[in-house]
């Protein structure tokens, strides 16, 4: 018999087709897109490279204008005092104990030098002052405020009685306080005023009305209304401790404009000496040349 071949009964194989891709020629129209947004591009890259350098040559001329108006110190702070204590208002009641909204404040006294060596002119002569960016950092326990102060009352609180109190709402500062400049005269501390030879200094209060209502049952022993009060009502100095900034805003009388930022530390205790305010006061004066400098804007 003959052998069957093998492979009969099998299918062929298939014939495998590969199709060659062949590159695509881009029109006319796709070149011109491309070429369109590389032109837009280089555009806006020689426009930005323009205003960066127009940007850098400004900044270099504003800057050695700066420089330039402030090569010499016309107004400077060297000096301030600072002054800190407590006090309280004291709350009717009808049982034996002192109930007390207590309070602490800190007075400041900010002095100007205007470098005159006896020679006031119109470049060290104030026309204008004001104060403003005042910025009272957080406490733990209390609510602060500033207040302008009459400088004869200097050391003592703003308010120790409701009625002053009330009355010295109106010595409170929002957002600006402003000064009237006297060239000659009487000054009258209990008015924003100031003189234009920088002779009279910038008087605040600091306020922060701790804890209303407090209570202390130790009657036997008179309460002292100063610094001791916040010891004797546990207060504690970490919960009140705080700073506080601002702005001087001056025109001399060549109307050249000057700032000068202002930045204090609330003195309460010094941790070298182991003075505080529990002692019933604590001051502290900064006497330093040029510790904040005005500088000159325009």
């Amino acid at each position: 018999m003959k052998r069957e071949n093998k492979n009969k009964g099998k299918k062929n194989n298939k014939t495998r087709t590969i199709v060659l891709s062949r590159k695509r020629k881009i029109n006319t129209k796709t070149k011109l897109i491309i070429c369109i947004v590389m032109l837009i591009f280089l555009i806006f890259s020689a426009r930005s490279i323009v205003i960066c350098q127009l940007a850098n040559k400004n900044f270099a001329e504003v800057a050695d204008s700066f420089y330039t108006s402030n090569a010499k110190t016309v107004f400077s702070i060297d000096k301030i005092i600072l002054y800190s204590s407590a006090n309280a208002i004291k709350n009717e009641v009808t049982r034996p104990v002192w109930n007390l909204n207590i309070y602490q404040y800190t007075d400041i006294a900010i002095y100007i030098n205007n470098h005159s060596d006896e020679e006031l002119n119109y470049e060290n002569s104030i026309k204008s002052l004001y104060i403003d960016n005042i910025k009272l950092n957080g406490v733990k326990k209390g609510k602060q405020a500033l207040y302008f102060k009459n400088a004869p009352d200097f050391g003592k609180s703003i308010y120790s009685t409701v009625e002053k109190k009330d009355d010295a709402e109106s010595s409170k500062i929002g957002d600006k306080l402003e000064f009237y400049v006297l060239n000659d005269g009487d000054i009258n501390y209990e008015k924003r005023q100031i003189y234009a030879d920088c002779s009279s200094p910038i008087t605040l209060e600091y306020v922060n009305n701790i804890v209303d209502n407090k209570v202390i049952s130790d009657i036997e022993n008179d309460v002292k209304y100063d610094g001791s009060i916040l010891k004797r009502s546990g207060i504690v100095l970490s919960d009140i401790k705080t700073s506080i900034s601002f702005r001087i805003n001056l025109t001399n009388n060549y109307n050249q404009k000057y700032i000068a930022n202002v930045y204090i530390e609330i003195p309460l205790e010094n941790s070298v000496t182991g003075d505080n305010i529990y002692s019933g006061k604590f001051e502290k004066k900064i006497e330093e040349e040029n510790y904040s400098k005005f500088y000159r804007l325009k």
